[in-house]
């Protein structure tokens, strides 16, 4: 039936563009981790890490190809076939290009294998906050694409145990499959995942079941501390499809239909020391939802954007989605709530500067009026290359946000002289600018490193549990940068000193996530 319903909506497809020349052979070139004929990666450390890792199968990387032999050349779909290839995580940089031969073309796909098996100790500070643990993990076994992973960790919220795995090309289709378990000190959760994607801009159905369950206490933080905590548990479903309407080849439109549920209930909510602290409203929504989304084909390939020899695929849009649900008491749900998701992206490239904009809104309608809802406005610009200025600004309304939230600010939230979740807030806004440079090559080739100066400010009102920032606060400061450039995803370890405009300081930082 639901299928029915958008089959209606579904129209021709998009106007085709005349066919290039047939393709008469695909080669696959790949690349181990490191060059072994190359003099300077030749010695035993770097044949012993190509021994150690299995090379992506050459039919791992055509079942990514959206093109095949005997197909026209279409220089657009190779393109978007190499940030599918991207997209792994583990393959970077690829290359995708055409040579003439006969009456048709040969095409050559090139890539280069990264680190995918990773025993590590891990480790991260943010001021007075630590976090630790172990992680075993590969996320190309066998050289399939598929992860797995076993994570041990200790932070500030709990001690945990998380196991996964996923397949981006379960039993050899499209069809992606995801599950992992964790085991907590308060709590388990638990997540699957069966979907055929929408894999590409020219997929022309979609469909699929998310599930997800958590039984954890949260906490609410004032001066980076716990200070209310409370029993959550969480449950949702979401079985859906989607078709693609008709486009003009720069832009893919999409319509996508389903039925949620989900259930949330809290008890035991109390100040940590004891003191009554209102418990939040328990929900339950079951309902259908619909969703349009236009998705432009506009796409960048850039180098310096968050690592410096990286290939990055950085949108330009426009692209914007929305989604509307409708719980309804003779559905199941406790009363009439209207769920909704909304977001919009815009950006440029040019005179190497990358520059955007996005906007998102999630939250319910409900009682007539708008209920446990975050509208997030960003707007940045980036200047891409060995060195440059970057500067971003966000600002994040909350409107009567559910008990069991807030909005802290600090330095997990980019305000990083403070210690993470110091001011308390229903509303954030934070301004990051920085400096940086690179300074070396690929020191062993497995790092780069570079030097970053920033200033920060930011501000949170409308507090519930602790103060707010009384005013804009600020920060200034300095750090190293490293970019692991063999690593499967990419990762630059950030070791910050910053020092706060009023307070205690400074803050140190070491963690491995991005501002930018």
């Amino acid at each position: 039936m639901l299928g029915a319903f958008l089959l209606m909506w579904a129209v021709s497809g998009p106007a085709q563009l005349p066919p290039g020349p047939p393709i008469v052979a695909i080669h696959v070139v790949r690349h181990d981790v490191f060059d072994l004929s190359d003099p300077e990666t030749s010695s035993w450390p770097y044949r012993a890490a190509n021994a150690l890792h299995t090379l992506s199968r050459e039919r791992f990387i055509r079942s990514l190809l959206l093109f095949k032999e005997g197909d026209p050349w279409d220089p657009a779909l190779a393109a978007e076939s190499e940030r599918l290839l991207r997209e792994t995580g583990f393959l970077n940089p690829v290359h995708i290009f055409a040579r003439p031969a006969g009456e048709g073309v040969e095409v050559f796909v090139e890539t280069r294998d990264q680190w995918t098996l990773e025993l590590s100790v891990n480790y991260g500070r943010m001021g007075h906050r630590q976090k630790a643990g172990v992680s075993l993990s590969e996320q190309n076994f066998l050289g399939w694409g598929k992860s797995v992973f076993l994570d041990a960790r200790s932070d500030p919220e709990r001690d945990s145990i998380t196991a996964g795995y996923s397949d981006p090309l379960f039993l050899k289709s499209r069809w992606r499959l995801s599950v992992a378990h964790r085991e907590a000190s308060d709590g388990t959760a638990d997540e699957f995942s069966l979907s055929y994607p929408f894999y590409s801009l020219a997929t022309p159905q979609a469909g699929g079941i998310v599930y997800r369950r958590e039984s954890l206490v949260e906490h609410l933080w004032v001066s980076g501390k716990k200070t209310v905590s409370g029993d959550a548990l969480r449950r949702s479903l979401l079985v859906w499809g989607g078709l693609r309407l008709s486009g003009d080849g720069e832009v893919t439109r999409r319509l996508t239909a389903g039925i949620f549920a989900e259930r949330a209930a809290f008890s035991r909510w109390s100040y940590r020391t004891g003191g009554f602290y209102p418990e939040p409203e328990d929900r339950e929504l079951v309902g259908l939802q619909v969703g349009f989304e236009n998705q432009s084909r506009h796409w960048e390939v850039v180098e310096g954007f968050r690592g410096w020899l990286r290939q990055e695929d950085v949108p330009l849009g426009p692209n914007y989605a929305v989604t509307l649900g409708f719980s309804l008491p003779g559905l199941g749900g406790d009363r009439v709530r209207l769920p909704y998701q909304v977001s919009v992206f815009r950006a440029q490239l040019g005179g190497g500067w990358y520059r955007w904009l996005s906007l998102g809104s999630a939250g319910r309608v409900e009682k007539g009026d708008v209920a446990d809802a975050v509208t997030r406005v960003e707007a940045g610009v980036a200047q891409v290359g060995d060195r440059g200025f970057r500067l971003r600004g966000v600002v994040e309304l909350g409107q009567r946000l559910g008990l069991d939230r807030q909005l802290t600010l600090g330095a997990n939230t980019g305000l990083r002289g403070w210690d993470p979740d110091t001011f308390d807030g229903t509303s954030r806004a934070v301004v990051n600018a920085e400096w940086r440079q690179r300074l070396t090559g690929e020191v062993l080739h497995v790092v780069v490193l570079g030097v970053v100066v920033f200033a920060d400010a930011g501000k949170t009102w409308g507090a519930r549990v602790g103060p707010d920032t009384n005013g804009w606060r600020a920060d200034a400061g300095f750090g190293i940068l490293g970019e692991i450039t063999r690593a499967a995803i990419l990762r630059v370890v950030r070791l910050e000193v910053a020092y706060p405009d009023r307070g205690k300081g400074p803050v140190v930082l070491l963690t491995g996530v991005s501002l930018f």
